[in-house]
C-alpha cells in the first residue's frame, strides 16, 4: 500500500513542477501580439442632429436626409409607357366592355376597379412586340355573378377575359358611388345625410360558428357620412353590393 501512495505523490509532484512554457501556446514565453496604435483626431467630430421636414403633417414626418439626392442635377424621369392617363383608361374600357366575352362575364350589374400596365407574356415577350405593343389589365367585379373579372388587352384588342375566383379586389370608385347612393336612399338615413360627404371602405363579414354575419361571401362596403374629409363620421351604413341593398344603417355614437 505504501508503494502505491508513494507512486501517486511522485506523479502529482512531477505534474505541478512542469514549466509554464510547456503548457501550450498560451504560456508566458509566447511573443506579444503587435497592435498598431493610431493617434486620436485633432478635432472631435461634430454630433449629428436628426432633423425633420417641415412640410409634412404631424402624423407623417420624415428625416430630411431620407430620399434626398446629393447632386440636384440628378433627376428621375417617370416611365411614361407604364402610366395610364384617364383618357387611356376610358378608351381601353370602351373596347373591353363592348367585347361579348367580357359582357357575359360582367352581367347586368358590375363595377370597374382598376387598370394597369402589365409586362408581355409568352412569345410576345420577344422581338419587336416587346417594345411596341402595350399590354393592359383591367379588373372588374361582377355584382350579378359575385365574382372578380380580369380582362387582358394588347393595344386595343382583348386577348383574354376570365373570372378570378376567390379574389377580392379593393374597392373601386363605382363601388363607393353605388354604396353612397343606396345609403342616402335608405329610410334610416334619408333626410339626415344631405350636405354630408360620403366615404366607402370594403369590408368582409365574418363567417360564424352557427350563423354567418349578414353579407358573408358577398361584396359588402362600409359607408360613412361626415362633414368634409376631416370630420368625424356622423352616420354609417353597411351595403351589400351583390344584393344591391342596405344591410344596416344608423347614427355614429358621439365622441
Amino acid at each position: 500500500m505504501w508503494r502505491t501512495t508513494a507512486a501517486t505523490l511522485l506523479i502529482f509532484a512531477s505534474g505541478c513542477s512542469l514549466d509554464a512554457a510547456s503548457r501550450g501556446p498560451f504560456g508566458p514565453d509566447d511573443p506579444e501580439t503587435a497592435v498598431s496604435k493610431k493617434p486620436l483626431p485633432a478635432q472631435i467630430p461634430a454630433r449629428h442632429v436628426l432633423e425633420f421636414t417641415a412640410d409634412e403633417s404631424p402624423e407623417h414626418i420624415k428625416p430630411k436626409m431620407a430620399g434626398s439626392v446629393v447632386d440636384p442635377a440628378i433627376t428621375r424621369s417617370p416611365n411614361r409607357d407604364a402610366v395610364l392617363s384617364a383618357a387611356d383608361i376610358a378608351a381601353i374600357r370602351t373596347v373591353a366592355e363592348a367585347d361579348p366575352r367580357v359582357a357575359a362575364l360582367l352581367g347586368a350589374r358590375w363595377g370597374f376597379i382598376e387598370a394597369d400596365r402589365v409586362p408581355p407574356q409568352g412569345k410576345v415577350s420577344f422581338g419587336c412586340c416587346r417594345t411596341t405593343a402595350q399590354f393592359t389589365r383591367l379588373t372588374y367585379f361582377s355584382y350579378t355573378n359575385n365574382v372578380a373579372v380580369e380582362v387582358r388587352l394588347k393595344d386595343s384588342t382583348v386577348l383574354q377575359a376570365a373570372r378570378t375566383e376567390g379574389y377580392l379586389p379593393p374597392e373601386g370608385p363605382q363601388d363607393v358611388q353605388r354604396g353612397i347612393e343606396l345609403a342616402r336612399a335608405d329610410e334610416r338615413l334619408a333626410g339626415k345625410v344631405q350636405g354630408l360627404q360620403g366615404h366607402g371602405l370594403l369590408m368582409q363579414p365574418d363567417r360564424g360558428f352557427f350563423r354567418n354575419d349578414p353579407g358573408y361571401g358577398h361584396r359588402v362596403i362600409w359607408i360613412t357620412f361626415s362633414q368634409g374629409r376631416s370630420g368625424d363620421p356622423k352616420y354609417w351604413a353597411q351595403v351589400d353590393l351583390t344584393e344591391d341593398r342596405v344591410l344596416d344603417a344608423g347614427d355614429e355614437p358621439p365622441r
